[in-house]
């Protein structure tokens, strides 16, 4: 999927993703996801959205607005709460480029942040993050895995001890895709 804000397609391109994330960012997964219902390459009743890093984010917050597109969500390395990682960059030499891409607007990244949704998200869903994670802080998964619970929506969990944002081990990407695995096998 290569949504508007991807990189290889141009400077505008990319910039046009800027401060829109949860925005029309998400309205090209979702319009990616109708098409391939459209040209009969997707079966609509056995959809899983799958993302890592944005990609999770994205997945999770497909789940909140427009829960009829899929049947489950796996997010890896997801961000779940935008406000927080925005909040969070304050903190490293990169926090103006975040903004940047991003935004600063506190009000607009909550509306745009999974966690603060996730009473709309109503199909299974797997967050799996490594706990050594140095670009998307495991926290993000955590509190998500928290929230989701708390609301009683069918929801797992898994942590991978010692597992960084890339899954730079080859027994952290086996422990993954078996999560993964054993996932669709029970919801698709």
């Amino acid at each position: 999927m290569n949504f508007r804000g991807s990189a290889g397609y141009g400077l505008e391109f990319t910039t046009a993703g800027h401060k829109n994330w949860g925005k029309e960012m998400q309205t090209d997964v979702e319009d990616g996801t109708r098409y391939l219902i459209d040209q009969g390459v997707a079966d609509p009743n056995n959809i899983c959205i799958v993302g890592a890093s944005y990609g999770g984010y994205a997945a999770m917050m497909a789940a909140a607005k427009t829960p009829e597109l899929y049947q489950c969500v796996i997010s890896f390395a997801g961000v779940s709460d935008v406000e927080d990682l925005v909040k969070l960059s304050r903190f490293y030499t990169s926090h103006e480029m975040t903004k940047k891409v991003l935004g600063d607007d506190y009000d607009d990244l909550y509306e745009r942040s999974p966690i603060y949704h996730a009473d709309k998200i109503n199909v299974p869903i797997l967050l799996i993050h490594g706990d050594n994670d140095k670009v998307v802080q495991v926290s993000q998964s955590r509190d998500m895995y928290r929230k989701l619970s708390s609301l009683d929506k069918q929801v797992e969990y898994v942590e991978i001890d010692n597992a960084n944002h890339y899954l730079s081990n080859n027994q952290h990407r086996l422990m993954t895709f078996r999560a993964i695995d054993n996932f669709l096998s029970k919801n698709l």
